[in-house]
């Protein structure tokens, strides 16, 4: 299984000196460790060898699990890896695919609120990414307006703005 932690840290479930000083300089966080901890201990009972996961994002009263390959194998058969992922956490997971397509990405983020389109405008002199999501689809969102464009900051690197047409 693929994830931003050395595999020697998840046998022996300390981090190594490599590891810290990934996160100390923000590549990765405790929770992506938590997590890769979390998918080693399972991967006997689920064989999810072939999971790679690249991140997790704290979104108070969700985690958000991004990988780079299919998302199915982390959500599993009735969704048994995700609910124990969830329980092992203490909250709702999300999991969604960070691929090269942003627009995907967005899509399995929001959902089950619809993407209507993703555009790129300029506002106060510098370039913004516009997530045009439907107005009636609003309450559909997992997470908060706020979280929403921070995360979304932090996969597409331009500020976000969310608006509801």
């Amino acid at each position: 299984m693929k994830t931003p932690v050395c595999d020697s840290d998840l046998k022996s479930g300390e981090l190594c000196p490599s590891c810290e000083k990934k996160i100390a300089e923000g590549k990765i966080t405790r929770l992506d460790f938590d997590v890769a901890l979390i998918l080693y201990k399972i991967n006997d009972r689920y064989n999810i060898s072939n999971a790679s996961f690249y991140k997790a994002i704290d979104l108070g009263k969700v985690v958000l699990i991004l990988t780079r390959g299919e998302v199915g194998l982390l959500i599993g058969k009735q969704g048994k890896i995700v609910s124990e992922i969830s329980s092992s956490l203490g909250k709702k997971v999300r999991i969604a695919e960070a691929s090269g397509d942003v627009k995907k990405t967005i899509a399995d983020i929001i959902s089950p609120a619809r993407l209507l389109g993703i555009n790129h405008a300029f506002h106060d002199g510098k370039e913004i990414t516009k997530v045009r999501i439907a107005r009636e689809d609003r309450a559909d969102i997992p997470i908060g307006a706020e979280a929403l464009e921070k995360v979304l900051h932090s996969l597409v690197e331009d500020e976000v703005k969310l608006s509801f047409e």
